[in-house]
């Protein structure tokens, strides 16, 4: 599912009205387990977790995604997987 979102997000991401709809129709698309989607979709424990995603990044700065941090600062987005990687390695060989 995650995969498909990251696929279509272009096609829904800036928009203010819900799109639970949408997100079921790719579940059903897929070949989800509905009554485990729909669970999942409505447990309070999913809504506590984007709200406290929501929270830390708004802390952090994040206006919007994709956003990245390294060493808790936010950088500028890496044009390639081999910036990213090239990033992520010097700071891991510090």
């Amino acid at each position: 599912m995650y995969g498909r979102l990251f696929a279509t997000q272009k096609e829904w991401g800036e928009a203010k009205e819900s799109k639970a709809g949408l997100f079921r129709t790719y579940a059903v698309g897929l070949g989800l387990d509905l009554a485990k989607y729909d669970a999942a979709v409505n447990a309070p424990a999913t809504l506590e977790r984007v709200e406290a995603d929501q929270r830390d990044g708004l802390a952090l700065g994040v206006q919007g995604t994709p956003a990245f941090l390294v060493d808790g600062v936010k950088i500028q987005t890496p044009g390639t997987y081999e910036d990213s990687k090239a990033l992520i390695d010097s700071r891991l060989a510090r």
